[in-house]
């Protein structure tokens, strides 16, 4: 069973981000249907194929060259099915952040296949220039994103029709704890201290802002930036258990944030209306519907004995042995995840309800959707 700690670690990864992906895509498939179906099944498709060809690649230039094209179908979703006029200016903003952070990593890989006449992993030595270990690492730090370097997010996943959230919250912000997992072997730990700073300053501070949020998107948004905050001080510490931790958050937090998106949209296309002051009282209107909503969000808090409760926990036992000190900026970034999570259950689901508003509880493929989402959490709990 590949899931099993005993194989090579660098498989396993791999193998949990290709299951991630096709479970992902199989629901994003039965989310939702839009007019124009040929075009958005084929662009589904063709992101698909490159995510599965990202995770398998061998070399650096073949990742890069995957890991870029993987932006071309996601911008064309955000453009072609947004919501809002607001769409254009946020799929360029999704574009240009992620590649222009990505340029410096281009030179930097040319760079090794000139001196080493290789870009495999296995034949690259460490280096220990710290301009260019910033580059290297910028283009995945940008994607997954770290604070400073994350205004692109809420402005793609607000704008995003539910299906570009779901892939974009689940598979494309691995694409840089993949990255930066791939690199951890030609990188020296002592020269990342100044990301970490801003790593975990950058997830006490978005957890902040999530409570601060008036819209659903923009909190679950926002959210994903204080939980990526984890894997990037994992990657950058980088032990054993930091290593588990940090496959163990992809995981979990992929899983429910899509399924997060995906609940905010069946709300959304109720009530149409993201706003917290109108969302309020929905556990009256569609009690079923809030029950997967109540999961998702407990989970994803991080509440023993969830998958995401072990993430943490390796976080914790893996920077308790390095620094002892960091131990209490993690503590206020796992205090706050678990504040917004309370206050969107509790903001969305509970206050007065717009009774007058009659509409349907929920379908049996929009239950089934949700129950899916749910499963794998469950499962995961018992590997």
């Amino acid at each position: 069973m590949f899931f099993c700690l005993c194989l090579d670690f660098s498989k396993s990864w791999s193998w949990f981000l290709l299951t991630l992906t096709t479970w992902v895509f199989f629901l994003m498939l039965c989310s939702w249907k839009p007019s124009s179906l040929f075009m958005y099944n084929l662009l589904l498709t063709f992101l698909f194929i490159l995510l599965i060809f990202t995770f398998t690649s061998s070399s650096l230039i073949s990742f890069y060259i995957f890991f870029e094209s993987s932006l071309i179908p996601t911008m064309l979703l955000i453009m072609g099915w947004g919501y809002q006029p607001e769409r254009l200016p946020s799929s360029l903003y999704f574009l240009f952040y992620t590649l222009v952070a990505s340029l410096p990593l281009l030179f930097v890989i040319l760079g090794f296949n000139n001196e080493y006449q290789s870009s495999v992993l296995t034949f690259l030595h460490p280096t220990s220039d710290g301009i260019l270990q910033l580059f290297l690492v910028l283009a995945f730090l940008v994607k997954l994103p770290i604070y400073f370097g994350h205004i692109w997010l809420p402005k793609a996943h607000v704008e995003a029709p539910v299906t570009g959230s779901m892939v974009l919250a689940a598979i494309l912000l691995k694409l840089g704890g993949y990255g930066l997992y791939l690199v951890q072997s030609i990188i020296y730990e002592s020269s990342s201290n100044f990301i970490l700073i801003i790593a975990l300053l950058g997830g006490i501070y978005s957890s902040l802002l999530s409570l601060r949020q008036t819209d659903v998107k923009a909190l679950i948004a926002y959210s994903s930036v204080a939980h990526m905050s984890f894997v990037i001080v994992a990657m950058l510490l980088s032990n054993h258990f930091l290593n588990m931790s940090s496959i163990y958050m992809m995981i979990a937090h992929g899983v429910c944030s899509s399924g997060l998106f995906y609940m905010s949209y069946l709300i959304y296309t109720r009530l149409g209306s993201r706003s917290f002051l109108i969302t309020r009282g929905v556990l009256v209107l569609l009690p079923y519907l809030t029950l997967w909503w109540f999961l998702l969000i407990v989970f994803n808090m991080g509440v023993p004995p969830s998958f995401n409760f072990f993430a943490e926990l390796y976080a914790f036992m893996g920077i308790s042995s390095i620094n002892i000190f960091l131990m209490f900026f993690v503590g206020l970034v796992s205090f706050f995840s678990a504040c917004y999570c309370l206050y969107l259950y509790s903001s969305s689901s509970h206050g007065s309800n717009l009774s007058f508003l009659s509409f349907s509880e929920g379908q049996v493929l929009e239950l089934f959707i949700c129950s899916l989402h749910f499963l794998p959490l469950l499962l995961l709990i018992m590997l």
